[in-house]
């Protein structure tokens, strides 16, 4: 994209054929969505379309779904020759689930809005949409339309699907294919000076493309990054139009494939997910997976017979079909529910809020660059190899490790997970001189820096498990129990703001409590679908359940949204994190009812407003089922197995205000099940259960120790 960027306009356009009737509108040449407004402040595209004289008296709004509209202000929209309207909350109505998380401004990477149209702002004929990045915030470049519709007063769209067609990356070239330009933009990704921002005065950073991305690009060309935004943010750290052609035409070149799009969450769980290559699996299911509503989340938990089983139906399913789904096999402890395959209403972030906003070197200098975080990744200077540029590496560094002939062993020996571990901990020692200091005196830029800089591990674990090819070998490890496409260590919980201590508020993720705590429920989430412990959980490794699972409290005291669905899906994937294989003598490994969430939260005080979507039915038959699948657990150990002498148990227990939902007391709860109408045989089943552990217990003149109180942050991980 060459010359001056500052008018760049794209014109699309829709043919309405005015025979048709005045109810939908039928384009002649469908339009290639995105249209990408990437490039300096005031970058305007626009878009016509033909309507009909009689629909469009009919107009009342704009629909449109929008990526990247991160800030008040960021973007304008013109119909026609009418105002300007800059698109905010108050401007535009969000449409939920982006609007409990903030919407413009929140967690959200992607929208969907509704713009109010005054009568005859659209006319008979010819319209032009123009939309327009007004101003940069030293982080935006750009944002695309990824859909757009006129609606009447009944919110009916006057385009029909189509008129639009999704553009094809795989039909993209490079802007240069000659050798030279390819190598010019090998060696600008890795060596260029770059600017911090695309600010006035903007200080020149130490980091370059390669340091904050993938080594090599291949995140860029993975996700499906155009040349066109490629050529803007080149511009906006300081180089010129050509140089970032020359990147654009390298980044093209790359073997690799490019199954995901920059607006498409990385491992957005959904349908069919798992039917595809493990190459595949970071590009997400896609937004289309995103659902409205948590509860629609339920009839792919709990699955109908019969028709119904089929998609597109599973979605549609009434509520007499998801109560009869509802079994003890579900939540059976032994089971391995796929949440892969789950889709969910918490929209992940994007590729864009996964690359850190300052590398490490630039927010901690010669501290991280000294340090044996930046050694167990490899160093930052480059070394030829093959042909192309690569991290230099030693034999201790994770990528001398994994480039060993011994990598099967590695894996299939578990050391695979040390390694990664011994790195994890190696940024715990870099950060924690500031951040767990006394007192610390909590910043946005103190916080940015050292969020970044989990980032920064985050990307590079993506890119070493791409490189390595590790996502698809999990089974070498934990054998035909674990998960078909797994990572092997606990990086995405540690990137959560609440892992370094980051509080919520002013200092916290986009400057609220809101977002801060959608960030943290984001990489928990990504934690639960990528390493959940494979049958293999020890302690509280790779996942703390009960501080994940409290987690939902925290996010719902900021949103007001409650998440059942997605509550119950983690929940019983921390039932089913130990091994089936050990039993309850195996204190650290083995299935402990004493020391994981347990049945009585779906009774507890404290967590009724988490269920209060769903029905009383509903509710009740999840309740006796996991109640019955807990105790079914119990019961295939003898008694004498649970216990010790000499040896008591550390109760880990949530803070207060999550309630009593851990330990062994359940039977405390029996009238609270009772209440909720939990099939009496069920609830007797627990009473002599009970009756008879606590007998046991008293021969081994076992009582729990005093319980822990679990940390308010994420330091575990």
């Amino acid at each position: 994209m060459a010359g001056n960027m500052q008018r760049f306009t794209v014109i699309l356009t829709i043919i309405v054929l005015s025979a048709l009737p005045a109810t939908a509108a039928q384009a002649g040449t469908p339009v290639t969505l995105p249209v990408e407004v990437v490039g300096e402040n005031g970058t305007t595209s626009s878009v016509t379309v033909e309507i009909p004289t009689p629909l469009a008296r009919r107009v009342r709004s704009l629909w449109i779904e929008i990526h990247g509209l991160s800030y008040a202000g960021m973007v304008s929209v013109e119909i026609n020759e009418g105002n300007w309207v800059s698109l905010n909350n108050d401007t535009v109505s969000v449409a939920e689930p982006g609007k409990s998380y903030g919407g413009i401004g929140g967690g959200f990477p992607t929208l969907k809005v509704t713009l109010p149209l005054q009568e005859g702002a659209v006319v008979g004929g010819t319209n032009i949409i123009r939309f327009r990045f007004n101003r940069t915030d030293g982080l935006a470049s750009g944002f695309r339309v990824l859909a757009f519709n006129f609606l009447t007063s009944d919110s009916t769209k006057v385009f029909k699907p189509d008129a639009f067609k999704e553009e094809d990356p795989n039909t993209w070239t490079p802007p240069f294919r000659d050798s030279a330009s390819l190598l010019a933009g090998r060696q600008l990704w890795q060596s260029a000076t770059l600017t911090a921002s695309g600010l006035e005065d903007a200080p020149r950073i130490r980091a370059h493309c390669s340091d904050c991305h993938a080594y090599d690009g291949r995140d860029l060309k993975y996700f499906g990054y155009s040349n066109a935004s490629i050529v803007a943010r080149s511009r906006f750290h300081g180089l010129s139009t050509l140089q970032g052609q020359q990147i654009a035409s390298y980044i093209r070149s790359l073997p690799v494939p490019s199954p995901g799009r920059p607006w498409n969450p990385p491992y957005q769980p959904g349908p069919g997910l798992d039917a595809q290559p493990v190459a595949n699996w970071a590009a997400g299911a896609g937004l289309s997976w995103v659902l409205d509503s948590d509860t629609a989340t339920l009839p792919f938990v709990f699955r109908p017979k019969g028709d119904l089983a089929r998609q597109p139906d599973i979605g549609n399913a009434p509520e007499s079909a998801i109560v009869a789904a509802i079994t003890p096999d579900v939540f059976r402890p032994d089971g391995n529910l796929n949440p892969r395959e789950i889709p969910i209403s918490l929209q992940l972030p994007d590729w864009n809020h996964w690359l850190p906003r300052v590398h490490p070197l630039d927010a901690w200098g010669p501290a991280f660059e000294n340090s044996e975080f930046s050694e167990l990744y490899g160093s930052t200077d480059y070394a030829s190899s093959g042909g192309r540029r690569a991290p230099r590496t030693s034999r201790q560094s994770l990528r001398g490790i994994l480039a060993s002939p011994d990598l099967s062993k590695l894996i299939s020996s578990g050391r695979i997970i040390a390694y990664f571990e011994k790195w994890t901990n190696a940024r715990r020692a870099l950060l924690k001189p500031y951040v767990e200091r006394a007192p610390v005196e909590w910043s946005p830029d103190l916080a940015n820096k050292a969020y970044s800089t989990q980032l920064w591990q985050l990307v590079k674990a993506w890119e070493i498990t791409q490189e390595f090819g590790l996502e698809g070998r999990g089974r070498e490890l934990f054998g035909s129990s674990g998960e078909s496409r797994t990572w092997f260590n606990a990086i995405p919980a540690a990137t959560a703001p609440s892992a370094v201590n980051i509080p919520d508020g002013p200092s916290g993720m986009g400057g609220s409590a809101l977002t801060n705590e959608y960030f943290n429920a984001s990489w928990y989430q990504l934690q639960v679908l990528l390493n959940s412990g494979n049958h293999r959980h020890r302690d509280r490794s790779p996942v703390d359940w009960l501080y994940l699972i409290g987690g939902f409290q925290d996010l719902y005291r900021e949103s007001r949204r409650p998440e059942p669905a997605r509550l119950l899906v983690t929940l019983i994937k921390a039932m089913q994190s130990t091994d089936p294989r050990i039993g309850p003598e195996d204190r650290a490994q083995g299935w402990r009812p004493d020391q994981s969430v347990n049945p009585t939260i779906m009774v507890n005080e404290a967590w009724a407003p988490m269920f209060e979507a769903l029905s009383r039915e509903v509710r009740r038959a999840i309740t006796e089922s996991l109640l019955s699948a807990w105790l079914d657990k119990n019961l295939q150990y003898p008694l004498g197995r649970y216990f010790t002498v000499g040896l008591t148990d550390n109760n880990y227990a949530l803070p207060a205000n999550y309630g009593d939902i851990s330990g062994p007391n359940v039977w405390d709860a029996t009238p609270l099940f009772t209440a909720a109408n939990v099939n009496p045989e069920v609830v007797t089943r627990l009473q002599k259960w009970s009756a008879a552990y606590t007998a046991v217990a008293a021969r081994f003149q076992y009582s729990p120790k005093s319980p822990a109180r679990s940390r308010e942050t994420g330091k575990r991980f």
